[in-house]
């Protein structure tokens, strides 16, 4: 996801679904993209300045992270030291909240630990970092210092506030979410944020299901197969049903890359995606942010699609 993608979740209008590819036959498979933000605006730029020459250095990830606001949260930084002899330092700490033209100081610089790192060695630490409150998605820079407070570099951090899947209650239009969960991956995280759910356990129960998105998590042994869905959920989605089919690693092909797959199905659309994507639902925002966006690519009608396909 691009970058001004990424920030725009901050508002209250519909996230942008995630760009692929649309063939004749209708089926969309995009590779699943994490907000890629990339320290480019003269703001953030600021914040790179003055970077310390030792050869003990912040080894910068492919991608932000993504935690909760409002208290300490682990945030992983790795040290590379490119030096022949190790390094000794006391390693200092800076949070900082960015928008596209400033740049905040959340407090002064802190004292966090001191590190050895031998020569040529790449070391994965986690700090936990006090994150404020927050109303809605905010983008965060951990500064790490020397003693001297010179900049050994930086990490790029997305905080949310924690009632993140509120704006999925939206999605369902105000009704309840049909729900196949054998694994119970999603149900208690489902119900501690209140939202309702219509148990979709045979094919009678997907025929009389009237609500406008499901949810469908496949375990291994599960009856329905390799990419296939029993007759109940395609009849429903050939109406106007979108589902979300959550499958885990043995219930796909291994052949088949991880890839998330939106199938055209009458009026409505099935969204195939790996369960690894939602591990860790009950603590991740990254998790809740996957499982809102997969429910955004069902129930977004082709013509959407094809306007956000490059």
């Amino acid at each position: 996801m691009s970058p001004d993608a990424a920030q725009s979740t901050g508002g209250t209008g519909r996230r942008p679904v995630p760009p692929g590819s649309i063939s004749a036959s209708g089926r969309d498979v995009a590779r699943w993209r994490t907000p890629r933000l990339g320290l480019v605006s003269s703001s953030i730029a600021f914040v790179l300045l003055v970077v310390s020459a030792r050869a003990l250095e912040v080894v910068r990830l492919p991608e932000p992270q993504q935690v909760f606001a409002d208290g300490l949260r682990a945030v992983e930084v790795r040290f590379r030291n490119s030096a022949p002899e190790a390094a000794r330092i006391e390693v200092r700490i800076q949070l900082l909240q960015l928008s596209s033209a400033t740049v905040a100081p959340v407090g002064g610089p802190r004292a966090w630990k001191r590190l050895t790192v031998l020569p040529g060695q790449t070391i994965l630490e986690t700090a936990e970092i006090e994150f404020p409150k927050l109303r809605a998605p905010a983008r965060f820079a951990a500064r790490w210092l020397d003693a001297d407070g010179k900049l050994l570099g930086v990490t790029e951090v997305w905080a949310h506030p924690e009632n993140l899947l509120t704006a999925f209650k939206l999605l369902a239009g105000g009704q309840a979410v049909g729900l196949s969960d054998e694994s119970g991956l999603l149900r208690p995280v489902l119900a501690a944020h209140g939202i309702a759910v219509n148990e979709l356990t045979g094919a009678k129960s997907w025929n009389d299901f009237r609500g406008r998105l499901a949810l469908l998590v496949s375990t291994p042994g599960s009856n329905l197969g390799e990419f296939r869905l029993e007759a109940a959920v395609l009849a429903r989605a050939k109406e106007g049903l979108a589902v979300v089919w959550l499958q885990s690693p043995r219930a796909v092909s291994p052949s088949v890359p991880p890839l998330v797959e939106r199938v055209q199905v009458g009026r409505g659309a099935v969204v195939l995606a790996p369960a690894s994507m939602l591990a860790g639902l009950d603590s991740s925002p990254a998790a809740q942010l996957a499982l809102m966006r997969l429910a955004e690519l069902a129930l977004s009608p082709p013509s959407t699609l094809l306007a956000s396909t490059p």
